[in-house]
């Protein structure tokens, strides 16, 4: 039942148009493809091994108005999604289904796991679910720098840190990382980080609590997003010594990282989404 891979990251938003545009010409990614339905409209962004999907329209406007604008989903691809749902299941977790019959798992923060088989994924196969239209002289190869996810980092109300840890581990078949024991602003903070054996699928997890209270960081700096996935991280080559750190406009809560990585994974303070992003790139 192990998880093998992130098939793709869906982003909902209420501009898509502004959203694609940043990722385009922020971050490189190319337009692949778009769908349109009764209840959405979504674009397929492509760079490397790495696919966001960004939706808008009414389906997801009750998620919007809980969460605001993020990642709604991280799909990953599974050796056996039938004994990975059932798996989940016997967790604890919530289950329900896609409207194409994926089991889609319900984490915490809002995220949820659309559950994929391993045999019919691939950087280059565009993700189920969608009527896609393929963008007038989209590439056919991988582009840009951006290699593949180094890791997603998720914020999670302090009750149930353990609880998605577990889930990681039971139910994905995640293994623990090394982490740093950080103490940003005065406060000692743990990063809990699973990964996949190929470490194509990485999650840093911290409690949101660390970020406030005495020795948080100052207003300004805190997303308004309290709980969810805070930051997407990608491997990339060529990147300037100063790793850059993007957001994208109305996205508070949600930043944008490019990291090389010359060994294992060792998580540190801007890996746990403590530094200040900023709406353009830094460095």
């Amino acid at each position: 039942m192990a998880v093998r891979d992130i098939s793709h990251v869906e982003l909902y938003t209420r501009d898509k148009v502004a959203a694609v545009h940043f990722l385009v010409s922020g971050m490189g990614f190319t337009q692949v493809a778009d769908s349109v339905a009764v209840d959405r409209s979504s674009v397929l962004l492509r760079q490397g091994d790495v696919q966001i999907v960004v939706t808008s329209g009414w389906v997801t406007g009750k998620w919007l108005s809980e969460h605001g604008d993020g990642v709604a989903d991280i799909a990953v691809t599974c050796d056996d999604v039938s004994e990975t749902a059932q798996a989940a299941l016997a967790a604890g977790a919530t289950v329900t289904r896609s409207p194409q019959g994926n089991p889609v798992v319900s984490g915490w923060g809002g995220v949820s796991h659309t559950l994929l088989p391993a045999s019919n994924a691939g950087p280059a196969v565009p993700p189920a679910g969608h009527r896609w239209t393929s963008s007038p002289e989209a590439p056919t190869e991988p582009v840009g720098r951006v290699r593949r996810l180094d890791h997603i980092a998720i914020r999670l109300e302090a009750s149930g840190l353990a609880d998605y840890a577990a889930l990681c581990g039971e139910v994905f078949g995640l293994s623990p990382l090394p982490v740093a024991r950080l103490v940003p602003g005065g406060r000692d903070v743990t990063t809990v980080a699973v990964g996949s054996a190929s470490e194509r699928v990485v999650f840093a997890l911290t409690a949101a609590d660390a970020h406030h209270g005495a020795g948080a960081l100052p207003e300004s700096s805190v997303p308004e997003r309290v709980t969810g996935v805070h930051r997407l991280a990608f491997l990339a080559d060529d990147i300037p010594s100063e790793a850059p750190e993007f957001k994208a406009g109305g996205m508070r809560g949600l930043s944008f990282q490019l990291v090389e990585r010359s060994g294992a994974h060792e998580f540190d303070t801007a890996d746990a989404g403590f530094a200040a992003g900023t709406w353009s790139p830094v460095g």
